[in-house]
C-alpha cells in the first residue's frame, strides 16, 4: 500500500512538472519581445523619382486640366479625355462605355472609387517611353525585370521607416528612400490594421537582409494600377488603366 501511494505521488509530480513546463514555454514567449530572423539578402536597387511630365508642354498643360477634373470629380469632362478605345481589363471589356461602367462613373460618379485611384497613380510622376506615351506612376517601365513583381515593392518615400513590430511606436531598425525590398509573407497578413496611423502594416526584407514592417502607405507593387496617357490628333487622352498582369 505504501509503495503504491509513492509512485501515485510521483506519477502527480511528473505531471505536474510537465505542467510548469508548458506554462513557463508560454508565459515565455508572451514575456519575450518578438525576435525577427534574418532573411536573404538580394542586391540593393533605388528608383529615384522622376516626372517627364515638365518636359512637353502640351501635356503638362494636359495634365493641369486633367487635376482639375480629377479633384472636382467632373464625369463629363472625364469623357472628354478617355480614348475610345481605352484599355482597362484583362478580361473581354474594353472601351469607353465599359470604362465608366466597371468603375460606376455612369450612374455614381461621386462615389466612384476612380478619381481617388488615379490621383495616387499621378502623383508619383510620369515616365514618358519611347513610344512617346506619358506612363505614371514613374517607376513602372523601368522596374528591373530580374526582381519579381508579385514579390516585390518600391518604396515611395524618403527615410521610410522600417519598425522592429507592425506599429509606429516601434523601433525603427533603418530607414530606406525609393528602394525596392521584398513581401516576407507570415500568418498576420491582413491583420495588422492600425487605425490611429491608418497603416496596414507589411512584413519586408531589406536588401541587406532585415526583416521588419513598413506602413503600406509607402509601398507600392509595380502590378498596382497605372496610367498611359497618349496624344491623339493633338489632343492627349486617357489610353490605358489597368492593374495586375
Amino acid at each position: 500500500m505504501y509503495r503504491k501511494r509513492i509512485d501515485s505521488l510521483n506519477s502527480r509530480s511528473i505531471v505536474f512538472a510537465g505542467f510548469m513546463l508548458k506554462y513557463n514555454i508560454v508565459l515565455f514567449f508572451f514575456l519575450v519581445p518578438t525576435v525577427l530572423l534574418p532573411c536573404d539578402p538580394f542586391p540593393a536597387k533605388s528608383l529615384t523619382p522622376i516626372d517627364h511630365s515638365a518636359k512637353d508642354k502640351s501635356f503638362n498643360e494636359f495634365k493641369t486640366r486633367f487635376q482639375k477634373i480629377l479633384k472636382s470629380k467632373d464625369r463629363k469632362a472625364l469623357e472628354e479625355v478617355i480614348d475610345k478605345d481605352i484599355h482597362f481589363s484583362f478580361g473581354g471589356e474594353a472601351g469607353k462605355k465599359d470604362f465608366l461602367k466597371s468603375f460606376q462613373l455612369t450612374e455614381k460618379p461621386s462615389s466612384s472609387n476612380f478619381w481617388e485611384l488615379m490621383e495616387e497613380v499621378i502623383k508619383l510622376g510620369f515616365r514618358q517611353n519611347k513610344e512617346g506615351q506619358m506612363v505614371a506612376p514613374y517607376f513602372f517601365e523601368t522596374f528591373p525585370g530580374d526582381y519579381d513583381p508579385f514579390t516585390h515593392y518600391l518604396v515611395i518615400g524618403k527615410n521610410v521607416n522600417v519598425r522592429e513590430e507592425a506599429s509606429k511606436e516601434s523601433k525603427s531598425i533603418t530607414q530606406l528612400s525609393y528602394q525596392i525590398v521584398r513581401a516576407e509573407a507570415d500568418d498576420l497578413d491582413g491583420r495588422r490594421l492600425e487605425k490611429e496611423s491608418n497603416c496596414n502594416w507589411k512584413k519586408i526584407c531589406t536588401p541587406q537582409g532585415k526583416p521588419g514592417y513598413v506602413c503600406d502607405r509607402f509601398l507600392r507593387s509595380p502590378l498596382d494600377y497605372r496610367a498611359f496617357f497618349e496624344k491623339k490628333k493633338n489632343n492627349w487622352v486617357l489610353t490605358i488603366f489597368i492593374v495586375g498582369d
